[in-house]
């Protein structure tokens, strides 16, 4: 018997956030956590969605998991019912958050980006973020570090905010 290991690629913000699906154009909440690193094989996906019309939000939950059946990642994006002009893969704004993360820091060691946005402006009216290390401490296992990263207007009205969990060295 031979066993052959498959490479799996480890999963990353941009593309959990490209295969979890959007709710609406618009979204503006989103929670990406890392759990574990995946077993060797397909990654699986299980989604659910909640609608509620009294609120006019939309819920998407995607899991990931691994050829064992371990919740590797998870997506939680929630945005308006009713859609958004201009489409959800037009949104610059989201966009530009996860390219940010995504140059910014190395993505085997992010574990955890949460995203709120506040604005919508155009593409070319969105600068450079600026960002600030909230706090460093260890978990169980490794260091880690809370950074804020905020994408705002000239005028200083923030467009998106965002605070992403990374693994640090000792």
């Amino acid at each position: 018997m031979t066993i052959v290991d498959r490479e799996v690629l480890l999963p990353t913000v941009l593309s959990l956030w490209e295969t979890a699906g959007r709710p609406a154009a618009g979204v503006d909440e989103v929670d990406i956590v890392f759990f574990a690193p995946p077993a060797p094989g397909v990654l699986r996906r299980r989604s659910s969605v909640r609608r509620d019309e009294e609120s006019g939000r939309i819920d998407r939950t995607v899991a990931h998991l691994d050829a064992v059946g371990r919740l590797v990642a998870e997506v939680h994006s929630s945005g308006p019912l009713s859609p958004v002009e201009g489409g959800a893969e037009d949104d610059p704004v989201t966009g530009a958050l996860l390219r940010s993360v995504a140059g910014r820091f190395e993505t085997a060691d992010v574990r955890r980006v949460r995203m709120r946005v506040h604005g919508r402006p155009a593409a070319d009216r969105i600068g450079e973020p600026s960002t600030t290390v909230l706090q460093r401490y260890r978990t169980d296992h490794e260091h880690v570090e809370d950074v804020a990263v905020v994408f705002a207007e000239a005028s200083g009205a923030v467009i998106v905010r965002a605070w992403v969990t990374v693994a640090v060295g000792s």
